[in-house]
């Protein structure tokens, strides 16, 4: 989303702000999303950590005084200032992390549940028991694995990932990317080398609007192998793809005991994410996204500025939100909600014209004008009404529960949408939750 042009030394922590994936002529708006899961919950870490280990890592890259304080720390981590988990992860060891990728910290907020952090390019959710990193551009999110795995077992005992989600659009300026992403199998292969039965997905029609997906399946045996173990041993493994054509759909039944695969036991909705892609933006709309010296300030403030201006502040009017404007143009945003979030990513420029929203909050908080919508359908009109795209994608996961099937609704409903025309639905079920998708174009 910055458009200020930088470089820096491979291996050095950049400055604050810093962003990496200007092109000449075009940004890469479409995100990668990794989300790497050590517990289904909160709750449960304890069953998945290793908190009475002193076994040395025999990883080269830690930092001698993370060696030494390994120990120290495995009898400290369990809270520091209230906080559990991958929480306790300094910044500074994040920031390096980070630099992996190619972005850095803007800005961070937190609750009692999360920490959400506005990156140079795009977002980062920390909860104790899983890591969501959302990055666009040219940025390298997949170099991130190996250390993230280092420093969850070094930091919070976690001796294996309990869940893995990796997911992307397809690139707008595929030629552009460097690896690991310089196509789908090769991420799908860097992926299979430090996970276990991964399976992968192309999903839709035309190959501009597909979206992939990696998952694993949950693991029960979290703490029989060691961190370790899943380092990459040559890329292992063959790839499953599945090309899910037009139209094709496997019959769902979700009226099955919600087991809480993600972690929402205790709570009234069953877990829910929401994503909508959106190319072609309206033009006019766009003027809202740009910093102008004279009347919109960049930072923090212009952010604040978009949010009442769009009406994305009244989209979740009792979330915490933390907005950033750019330079010369783009916006980023997190909102938080108790346990759950949202996030918009913007780049507004005619010839790369993206934006995004993905929400795990339930759609039936949302405060869109429902009318004779359903929830999900309110939800995406109100964001379409900010944007007015050509066309957009939507996926939307939701977990098995008994009394909560807001994916049939979609797919009743949501043929024609507010001016837009279906081209593309699938529905899917995997382990413990269901997949919608749909492609809209005017």
């Amino acid at each position: 989303m910055v458009n200020t042009t930088n470089t820096t030394a491979a291996n050095a922590i950049p400055a604050s702000g810093e962003n990496y994936s200007i092109q000449e002529g075009a940004f890469e708006g479409p995100e990668k999303l990794l989300e790497i899961w050590f517990s289904p919950s909160a709750e449960r870490l304890r069953a998945h950590q290793n908190l009475s280990s002193s076994e040395e890592s025999s990883d080269t890259d830690l930092e001698t005084s993370e060696r030494t304080n390994r120990n120290t720390r495995r009898r400290s981590y369990a809270a520091v200032e209230g906080k559990t988990g991958l929480r306790v992860i300094p910044k500074a060891v994040l920031d390096k992390m980070l630099a992996l990728v190619k972005c850095t910290v803007l800005n961070v907020i937190s609750n009692d549940y999360v920490d959400a952090y506005v990156l140079s390019e795009s977002s980062m959710f920390v909860y104790p028991h899983k890591i969501i990193l959302k990055t666009c551009g040219t940025t390298t999110l997949l170099l991130a694995v190996s250390r993230l795995l280092e420093i969850a077992k070094s930091y919070c005992g976690f001796e294996k990932v309990w869940r893995v989600f990796y997911s992307r659009k397809s690139f707008l300026f595929p030629d552009r990317q460097v690896g690991p992403h310089r196509s789908w199998e090769e991420e799908v292969a860097f992926l299979d080398g430090f996970f276990d039965a991964g399976s992968s997905y192309k999903i839709g029609k035309e190959t501009q609007d597909q979206w992939h997906l990696y998952l694993t399946k949950p693991s029960d045996d979290v703490l029989s192998h060691s961190v370790s173990s899943v380092i990459p041993h040559h890329l292992r493994g063959v790839m499953q793809e599945h090309e899910i054509q037009s139209g094709a759909s496997t019959p769902v039944t979700s009226d099955t005991e919600d087991l809480s695969p993600f972690g929402n036991a205790g709570y009234s909705f069953p877990d829910q994410t929401v994503e909508i892609h959106m190319t072609g933006l309206n033009q006019e709309n766009m003027k809202k996204f740009y910093h102008d010296i004279k009347q919109t300030p960049s930072g923090s403030i212009g952010g604040q500025w978009v949010d009442k201006e769009t009406g994305i502040d009244q989209l979740y009017p009792l979330a915490n939100i933390d907005s950033y404007l750019f330079e010369p143009c783009g916006y980023s945003s997190n909102g938080l909600w108790e346990d759950r979030y949202f996030t918009f990513h913007v780049t507004p420029e005619d010839e790369c014209s993206y934006a995004s929203f993905e929400s795990n909050i339930p759609v039936e908080k949302s405060h869109a004008n429902m009318g004779e919508q359903s929830p999900i359908e309110a939800l995406i009109t109100r964001v379409l009404d900010i944007f007015d795209p050509s066309s957009f994608t939507v996926t939307y996961f939701t977990s098995h529960h008994k009394e909560h099937h807001s994916h049939s609704q979609m797919v009743r409903s949501m043929t024609l949408l507010n001016g837009y025309k279906r081209t593309n639905r699938i529905l899917y079920e995997f382990d413990g939750y269901d997949l919608v998708y749909g492609h809209y174009a005017k």
